[in-house]
């Protein structure tokens, strides 16, 4: 049987992804990763938990925002309508705080997971945060109800990513509608490079 899955191929995995590691806490199991970008600041923290003999990889993006009092019902609904629409991830709130967090746990089979299948949670979980960003500050400043506030962010991701993929030689006849079934590869870069700002 092959070794438990542990913080060393967790670390292994995040560096063949050229991702930045802010922090490891090789007792706790965890990894943080930071991301600097035009959008603001953000982490995703990477842990490994044990429940008996279920062993499970933990994704958590914490902070993704902030649900106080103002339009309340309508971020929740928001959110509760993206947990619906979304295949991985779910969004959460504290209740003490108001802290919105989009997490993912995925039990390991035998205790492993392969980087194909790392990468594929990493990067829709990615995608997650990457398209509804902006969600609730539409709602509660821009005043738009759940589904414009949903639309708009899904819109305006997709706009952005089509404009990084139209840069190509190659392009669709104007009658062909854009598909939203990408690559997952494609979507790590592109939600890598609205995020991080390149090093010089």
């Amino acid at each position: 049987m092959a070794d438990e899955f542990g913080i060393a191929q967790l670390t292994e995995y995040v560096t063949r992804m050229n991702l930045k590691i802010a922090r490891t806490d090789e007792e706790q199991e965890y990894i943080e990763l930071a991301f600097h970008g035009t959008r603001g600041q953000w982490r995703i923290i990477l842990g490994l938990q044990q429940h008996g003999d279920l062993r499970k990889l933990m994704l958590i993006a914490p902070h993704i925002g902030t649900v106080a009092n103002k339009k309340r019902l309508e971020c929740l609904e928001a959110l509760m309508a993206i947990n619906y629409r979304i295949a991985m991830g779910k969004f959460g709130i504290d209740l003490d705080d108001g802290e919105i967090r989009l997490e993912e746990a995925v039990p390991l089979a035998q205790g492993q997971i392969s980087f194909e299948q790392f990468q594929l949670v990493f990067g829709a979980l990615m995608q997650t945060v990457a398209m509804y960003h902006d969600l609730l500050p539409r709602i509660i400043y821009g005043n738009s109800t759940a589904r414009e506030a949903i639309e708009a962010c899904e819109h305006d991701f997709f706009q952005e990513v089509k404009s990084e993929t139209s840069e190509e030689p190659a392009s669709l006849p104007a009658n062909d509608a854009p598909t939203h079934e990408l690559d997952v590869s494609d979507i790590l870069a592109e939600v890598t490079r609205i995020f991080e700002e390149r090093a010089e």
